[in-house]
């Protein structure tokens, strides 16, 4: 196995006047001595001003006096940071050499970030740097005096940063979330530590959504349940995921079809609402033709009739016109007659039902819908669909969503996935 290198990355800052004495410049060099020491990196890089890259000099004194060799280009280098105050700079300037020595290196870099005797800017700088990149972050302590610290009491202080990383975590848990990339969230939620944080819970709600928007109501309704909806975590969205489980609990408890099928359907349009808001259009008009195809069927099955075998003594009862039955009778294969979309709107028309009368009056623009997503990547063809081409497409399976139930808006609404305030920055947590 390849060995870490490890490499220091040290500030070097001093608020020392460069005319007096040069026993602060020592002092300094003391402290930045005893820590590489205390560490023993094979590769040191110094971030210094112009004026404090003097303080190197006299570290590199210290080791000559051990009978140590600290030779530039080969044990250390130098970093010159002109703007010693300006944060950005100073930020750019240590996630450069993190680059360099870690994502764009071959070797195997352990890079330790001692922000100790930066200025402040730079010290601030390095160590949102290292939170930001996941490197060690070190502080030397002890006897402080004139804001050094007193040679012979250095200590290393590792800083444990784990509440801040939970606290990303959890940001970009909800962001994910939001973004219904639900796979995602829970493998991040993999990474809290932090055990004030209900991690099984949160596990509970994103394995919830991942189900629901897979469709799998089943399953998204046995994790909601066990979602504890009192948990702080979830405190802003509690309501509208009571609301969901409403919903759920109706779609796999219900023992009304008919409301059962509603809520499916309004699953399922909130389901392409949700691909369109991501730009897969082809994909959201998919599913868009699927919620057309079961507004028919809903419909058909209240009158005692099934797509995939249609009872021709049913249309015979209700008088359908025999040229028409005869057209179906024509279809038969293996003593079944099945139909398809537009057939099933055919026969809600010859019921005279309100679902079938307003596709026949919309046949032109509902052919030409059809026509559009038969030629899409995701049907028959090849072409690309894109925003005008789903928002028509919604206006019309809406339409007839509202008309197949009156309570249709209520549904979708209810099957309209919680989502957080990303407004909310976690300050609260």
């Amino acid at each position: 196995m390849k060995r870490k290198i490890k490499t220091l990355f040290m500030t070097v800052g001093t608020e020392i006047n460069p005319k007096s004495d040069v026993e602060g410049f020592q002092i300094l060099a003391k402290g930045i001595y005893s820590s590489i020491h205390k560490i023993y990196p094979d590769y040191i890089v110094f971030f210094a001003s112009e004026i404090s890259k003097n303080v190197i000099d006299y570290v590199k004194e210290l080791f000559e006096a051990d009978d140590d060799e600290f030779i530039e280009g080969q044990d250390y280098e130098i970093v010159l940071m002109e703007q010693v105050d300006n944060f950005n700079s100073c930020f750019e300037a240590f996630e450069q050499k993190i680059w360099q020595l870690d994502i764009f290196s071959e070797e195997n870099y352990e890079i330790i970030m001692d922000y100790t005797s930066g200025t402040r800017t730079m010290s601030a700088a390095m160590a949102c740097c290292g939170m930001f990149y996941s490197k060690d972050l070190i502080t030397v302590s002890g006897d402080n005096k004139n804001g050094i610290v007193t040679p012979g009491t250095e200590s290393l202080q590792y800083q444990n940063l784990y509440k801040v990383y939970d606290k990303f975590s959890l940001m970009r848990i909800r962001n994910y979330f939001n973004a219904n990339r639900f796979y995602t969230a829970s493998e991040i939620l993999e990474n809290i530590v932090d055990e004030n944080i209900n991690k099984e819970n949160l596990l509970n709600l994103v394995k919830a959504y991942y189900a629901w928007d897979n469709m799998d109501f089943i399953v998204a309704y046995d994790y909601l349940t066990k979602v504890n909806l009192d948990g702080f975590e979830l405190s802003e969205i509690k309501d509208d995921l009571k609301t969901n489980l409403k919903a759920l609990g109706a779609i796999v408890r219900s023992p009304h079809e008919n409301l059962k099928n509603c809520y499916i359907l309004a699953s399922l349009i909130n389901n392409s609402i949700r691909r369109a808001e991501e730009y897969k259009y082809d994909d959201a008009i998919a599913r868009l033709y699927r919620a057309f195809e079961l507004i028919a069927q809903i419909r058909l099955s209240k009158c005692g009739l099934i797509s995939s075998d249609l009872d021709i003594d049913v249309l015979l009862e209700k008088n359908v016109n025999q040229e028409f039955i005869d057209s179906l009778e024509k279809t038969r294969v293996d003593g079944k007659i099945k139909i398809g979309l537009i057939k099933d709107f055919e026969v809600l028309a010859e019921l005279g039902d309100d679902l079938g009368l307003y596709f026949a009056e919309n046949r032109n623009k509902i052919n030409n819908l059809t026509i559009k997503r038969n030629n899409s990547i995701l049907a028959h063809g090849l072409e690309s669909l894109d925003k005008e081409d789903f928002d028509q497409f919604e206006e019309l399976v809406e339409n007839l969503a509202r008309k197949l139930d009156k309570d249709m808006d209520k549904f979708i609404l209810q099957t309209k996935f919680a989502k957080f305030d990303l407004r909310n920055k976690m300050n609260r947590l």
